[in-house]
């Protein structure tokens, strides 16, 4: 039996307002970019969906509010459709 995995992808995480330093521990694996007073961007390689839903569980837990959520196009991929190719898909 084969067992399919999601590769790891980069995402973009956007919260309304500042996540204090002590809830940032919960997102060591995320870069976090503050946006003004009214924005915060975590950002980072995420290995799989259980590791998404983890984030957006700790998200929720901690009482933050979850505006954004965008998977990142994969770089490969971007450079590719700059010079004109389609990647092959499978």
């Amino acid at each position: 039996m084969e067992i399919l995995t999601m590769p790891t992808a980069a995402y973009e995480i956007h919260i309304r307002g500042r996540i204090p330093p002590d809830q940032l521990e919960e997102f060591e694996d995320l870069r976090c970019v503050t946006v003004g007073p009214a924005l915060t961007v975590l950002r980072g390689r995420i290995p799989d969906q259980a590791a998404l839903l983890g984030v957006l569980i700790r998200v929720h837990s901690l009482g933050l509010e979850l505006l954004e959520i965008r998977r990142l196009p994969d770089e490969q991929q971007t450079v590719l459709r700059v010079a004109g190719r389609v990647p092959a898909v499978g």
